[in-house]
């Protein structure tokens, strides 16, 4: 898709036996429901990617079934539940009603939904390690996405509370990837994944997906708010978005761009070529889309903030020719 002569060189030596449901959820499937992240996965080394790309495509169906709009709030607690005990092995697979299909969804999110039943045959042939770590970050995935719903279920505007709601939120629904992209390295690799210990590794991560996830509801804000939602803690009153923005913005794009300061350190630390080079494209991405929203007024910020087709092309050659020094360089610059 990309610099085709670099995704050859890259990937050349990954070719490992897959089953045939494995391989369209692998890559056809995730190349149809993620645009950036899909780029992480698919340069990862075999030791790594197949477990990442189905933890992928298992907190991806969960997050479909939790936006849509076709079910009632309660109706898509109950299936968020039915799809957690599936995964953990407690139940069987749900039956997704018609009604749920027939919503507003993507091809690739409704062929998702219609194989689930492939990525529980998947998660089961893993070994024990990877099914637990998988369990784990799933649990706190489906959690994050139940109290999503529960905290936005009125009609009216609302908000969060605390900043520890919001802080656990984030954990819960990509500070906890981290935990498990760092779980799966070590298990990989054992120390040879890193120069840091696996705790500090754990941390790094942590917050590293917690100030992705901070990222995406800076960017998002005007889309949340339109639909009655604002992740920031305060009392807010509901009338104009452009206000609220005014107050929250600085405190908040200061925090993310703290967290993803930990990027640094953990792509920095990391021992292998292809994985640092996976491992970084989300925070120079992301790195570089924070620059924007704290550069954007409202007015920008509504037009929907976000990093170019022809940039990411140039990000991924100059991470792809990158040394470890110069990748940690170039995370640094576009945090600076």
């Amino acid at each position: 898709m990309f610099y085709h002569g670099l995704t050859n060189r890259l990937v050349r030596c990954c070719k490992f036996p897959m089953k045939d449901f494995q391989k369209e959820f692998g890559e056809k499937i995730i190349a149809s429901v993620s645009r950036s992240f899909y780029l992480s996965l698919r340069f990862l080394p075999s030791e790594m990617r197949g477990t990442a790309s189905l933890a992928y495509l298992l907190a991806r169906a969960t997050d479909t079934v939790a936006d849509t709009g076709a079910l009632p709030e309660s109706d898509r607690l109950d299936f968020l539940e039915q799809m957690g005990l599936s995964i953990y092995g407690a139940a069987k697979a749900p039956e997704f009603e018609p009604s749920l299909m027939e919503g507003q969804m993507s091809e690739g999110e409704r062929t998702l939904l219609e194989k689930w039943q492939h990525c529980l045959e998947w998660l089961r042939s893993l070994k024990e390690e990877r099914q637990f770590a998988i369990h784990k970050v799933m649990r706190s995935i489906i959690k994050g996405q139940s109290d999503d719903l529960r905290n936005f279920s009125e009609k009216e505007f609302s908000s969060l509370n605390t900043d520890e709601e919001l802080d656990q939120y984030t954990y819960d629904v990509a500070g906890s990837v981290g935990v498990f992209w760092t779980e799966i390295g070590f298990d990989a690799y054992g120390t040879d994944f890193s120069t840091l210990e696996y705790e500090e590794m754990t941390l790094l991560g942590e917050n590293y997906g917690k100030g992705l996830q901070l990222l995406n509801i800076l960017r998002d804000f005007p889309e949340d708010f339109v639909s009655g939602r604002c992740y920031f803690p305060g009392s807010f009153s509901g009338s104009d978005g452009g206000i609220i923005w005014s107050q929250v913005r600085d405190q908040w794009q200061e925090r993310c761009g703290s967290l993803l300061q930990a990027s640094v350190d953990y792509v920095g630390s990391l021992n292998g070529a292809r994985v640092r080079f996976a491992t970084s494209l989300p925070a120079l991405i992301g790195a570089r889309t924070l620059k924007r929203i704290v550069n954007s007024d409202w007015d920008n910020l509504c037009g929907r903030i976000k990093v170019s087709r022809a940039e990411v092309k140039r990000i991924m050659l100059k991470a792809g020719l990158a040394g470890r020094k110069r990748i940690r360089k170039m995370v640094l610059t576009e945090l600076s």
